[in-house]
């Protein structure tokens, strides 16, 4: 039979799944942060009148930490797998709309048991890129956005209540290199109580990153920055920040396709041991 203890430790395990699942399953904020991987950090560009965008996007999340609960060791492994295709129009030549969704899993087991196995569609987003600005090699842009609750929150594969956000881009490139810096907000709504109790309401996401063109095909990023940890007091993400570095690369074998990969570690606690960001991207 089962302890009060323990089941306030499968309470507090479940809240903090949602937590994460609900950042992972938008890019690491509600709304305005998707960007094309292998970076979190978007970029000012846009895809002009009439022209289509899909990206069929994912990523797939690994950590294994041990942290005390309820004076017990518990050895916690996590895998996530988030996959988030976005649909973006240029309805002008500055200004893009972009629709994504995503689909989720999340399985977690705590000393070898499984404690959760989740699986289904996530939230929903609309956002709005605006470049407001453009001139030698300098652009900025400023995204808004808006997560729309299509997930199930009683299975934390959502929030339950629409959210916002808005995340202010610059892009300066000179030959072959890229530069980027990305400072977003978002305001997290929970339809649950005990979901806002044991979540951030308030996200920051503050990225930069660098690209390098070695050719024609093949284009080398690199990324570092730092954002909210959206679950409050979760012995496994521990800390109000998480701090990551991102590795990858982008090989276009058409001027319209661009195939990505990379791997973002963590360099704090606050962050999940391990990504790998993939993406497929095809313009028209």
């Amino acid at each position: 039979m089962s302890s009060a203890g323990d089941d306030r430790r499968r309470n507090r395990d479940l809240s903090s799944a949602r937590a994460l699942l609900f950042i992972l399953s938008v890019g690491a904020l509600p709304v305005a942060s998707r960007a094309a991987p292998p970076y979190l950090t978007d970029d000012a560009g846009t895809q002009g009148r009439g022209k289509w965008q899909l990206e069929l996007t994912g990523e797939y999340v690994h950590h294994d930490r041990t942290a005390t609960v309820g004076g017990v060791p518990v050895n916690q492994v996590r895998n996530v797998t988030v996959l988030g295709p976005v649909l973006t129009y240029g309805i002008a030549d500055d200004i893009d709309l972009a629709l994504g969704a995503s689909r989720l899993r999340d399985r977690i087991t705590e000393n070898g048991v499984v404690a959760q196995d989740t699986e289904g569609t996530g939230d929903s987003t609309i956002e709005v890129k605006w470049r407001v600005y453009e001139r030698d090699g300098l652009s900025l842009a400023v995204k808004p956005g808006l997560l729309l609750p299509t997930g199930d929150e009683s299975k934390g594969l959502g929030t339950g209540r629409v959210s916002w956000g808005i995340n202010g881009i610059l892009t300066y490139e000179t030959g072959p290199w890229t530069w980027l810096a990305n400072l977003t907000y978002a305001e997290a709504r929970f339809k649950r109580p005990e979901d806002a109790e044991t979540n951030h309401r308030h996200l920051w996401r503050l990225s930069g990153g660098l690209g390098y063109r070695l050719n024609e095909k093949l284009k080398l990023a690199a990324e570092v920055g730092i954002r909210t940890n959206p679950a409050r007091d979760d012995p496994f993400l521990p800390g109000n920040n998480g701090h990551f570095v991102t590795l990858g690369a982008i090989f276009s074998p058409t001027e319209n396709i661009d195939l990505a990969l990379g791997l973002r570690k963590s360099t704090n606690e606050g962050e999940s041991d391990r990504a790998i960001p993939f993406g497929l991207t095809i313009r028209w």
